[in-house]
């Protein structure tokens, strides 16, 4: 008897840093494809910074699974 994986959801989380959060705030967007790529990751990091003026400083990427036994 083994466990069985299935993607159930997927967030990036990307850490902003500005003027106002010199120490960094935490975005948090949900949503995410299973598989999200380093382009697609760099897009959304470049149009936060545009729209809040803040720069990325990293990401974590947050999945969930929904285990059962088989």
């Amino acid at each position: 008897m083994g466990m069985v994986r299935k993607f159930k959801s997927s967030k990036v989380q990307l850490t902003m840093i500005g003027d106002q959060h010199p120490k960094g705030i935490n975005r948090l967007f949900n949503n995410v494809i299973e598989h999200v790529n380093d382009d697609q990751l760099t897009n959304l990091a470049k149009a936060i910074e545009i729209l809040t003026s803040e720069k990325c400083d990293g990401f974590n990427i947050i999945d969930t699974e929904h285990v059962t036994n088989d």
